[in-house]
């Protein structure tokens, strides 16, 4: 009897060193918003860095009208890709019931350095209705989980997938550097002037 008690009490801890490994090594789930009055969504962080943006309105794709683009946080991007329009990296996405999966081309990140995925979903005008994540450096796929606000009436379908690039900068000169440098160079050829006279 007690070499059955000690085997299953060492199972026990087995088991429950196990959970404790597991749940350690699952990644963590970014948010937009905690409100629980309001929709938001989930995705793992091993997939995104960060929610750029949430509200209400729509994810048009045109810079003059998309609610992300005309964001602050989205004042640098332009749109790559929409699943239902326009769309050169081939955006896909699944749902069952309130989670799902998408993916796009890999060819992405030939073009833009960095990247961000906008999901627009049908809440019956309910807040929050659309959700921007930047995207972790290389990260082609993943998945998602819409988790409907307290005062959520109806609706809750994935309508569209934009991805958003932005291309690498670069630094433009400014005014007075250029002056200095064309400074230096009046400065040198008058110097050599006075040299050769």
């Amino acid at each position: 009897m007690k070499r059955m008690t000690n085997g299953l009490a060492v199972l026990a801890a087995t088991l429950l060193a196990s959970l404790l490994f597991v749940s350690q090594a699952n990644a963590a789930a970014v948010l937009c918003s905690n409100n629980i009055l309001l929709n938001h969504m989930s995705i793992d962080d091993s997939q995104v860095d960060a929610c750029l943006a949430s509200g209400t309105g729509n994810l048009t794709g045109n810079p003059a009208n998309d609610e992300f683009l005309i964001l602050p946080a989205g004042a640098d991007y332009e749109l790559a890709s929409k699943s239902d329009d326009s769309n050169p990296f081939n955006i896909l996405y699944s749902q069952n019931g309130s989670t799902g999966t998408w993916s796009f081309d890999s060819s992405f990140w030939d073009t833009y350095d960095t990247g961000a995925i906008g999901f627009k979903f049908g809440t019956g005008n309910t807040p929050d209705e659309w959700f921007v994540y930047e995207l972790k450096d290389g990260i082609s796929s993943g998945d998602w989980e819409f988790i409907s606000g307290l005062f959520f009436g109806q609706g809750g379908g994935l309508s569209h997938v934009n991805l958003y690039g932005m291309r690498g900068s670069f630094e433009v000169p400014e005014p007075g550097t250029l002056g200095l440098m064309g400074m230096g160079i009046l400065l040198l050829s008058l110097g050599r002037r006075r040299k050769s006279a």
